[in-house]
């Protein structure tokens, strides 16, 4: 069908009830399904494929596993429920109990849709539902999650949550409405009802910037921009700029801040420092 070849033990053929041309096409006993372009390969296994011979698209059910591969390397493996691939569109769709292998990335949702272009790398990849993204010690989470890699950017949004740990076992959680993390510029956007926790700072705001060491790919810089509040133990400062870093780890605000200090509040080293 088009460039795609699918070999399985047993197959069934309908053919339409006027024409008596072939319509649909029914695989059985795993079958299996490939597609080759010069040293790049994508491959998809199930335990029944139907293949619409009219609208030139592939149904893979149970167990399904799509691979695309480069140089004979895996690069992307999808395993789900069903997955359905258009071959005039090339548009990849997942659902059911998703996983995705992207590299370092592995992700869980309940369903994926991918883009796929002629030279077989995925052009766009959408997660949606009850999204989770691990990559090593970083999970991440929300409802919708969208991959581009051409601009090396990802965008989360509902409810979303970042989660980094780092080599000393300290956390830094982010959450928010939605979050972008662009790989060229290094940063994630956050937007949206922005809280952030880090060991004993919780810091909240309409807006945050969340910069990335790119040694250790570890978040070193977060700059709160609109009125926001940080909170150690029970002292609070209010301001309209709030930058935190993690190490060494302090705080500065600026614009119009307000201070509140309790007496009760302090820790030994903790304690809040309040410079001029």
């Amino acid at each position: 069908i088009g460039d795609v070849m699918v070999k399985s033990p047993r197959a069934e053929l309908d053919l339409e009830p006027k024409s008596k041309k072939p319509s649909l096409a029914v695989f059985f006993d795993n079958p299996y399904a490939f597609q080759n372009k010069d040293n790049k390969k994508h491959e998809i296994k199930a335990n029944i494929m139907k293949v619409s011979l009219i609208n030139k698209t592939l149904r893979a059910e149970g167990n399904t596993q799509s691979i695309m591969m480069k140089d004979r390397q895996p690069v992307v493996t999808i395993n789900s429920d069903v997955q359905e691939y258009d071959t005039t569109t090339k548009l990849m769709q997942a659902k059911g109990s998703v996983i995705v292998h992207y590299q370092d990335v592995e992700t869980f949702s309940d369903a994926a849709n991918a883009v796929i272009e002629k030279g077989g790398e995925i052009k766009n990849l959408k997660l949606i539902g009850n999204v989770v993204m691990k990559e090593k010690s970083n999970v991440l989470k929300g409802n919708k999650f969208e991959y581009k890699p051409e601009l090396q950017e990802y965008q989360m949004s509902g409810n979303t949550s970042t989660d980094v740990t780092f080599e000393d076992g300290s956390r830094l959680l982010v959450k928010a409405r939605y979050q972008q993390y662009n790989k060229n510029a290094n940063n994630i956007i956050a937007g949206g009802n922005v809280k952030i926790d880090y060991k004993d700072y919780t810091a909240v705001g309409p807006k945050a910037q969340v910069f990335i060491d790119k040694t250790t790919q570890k978040p070193n810089k977060v700059v709160f921009t609109g009125r926001s509040k940080i909170t150690q133990n029970a002292n609070t400062v209010e301001a309209d700029v709030i930058t935190m870093t993690m190490n060494p780890k302090k705080f500065d605000a600026t614009g119009n801040v307000k201070t509140s200090i309790s007496s009760s509040g302090g820790n030994g080293d903790d304690d809040m420092e309040i410079l001029p």
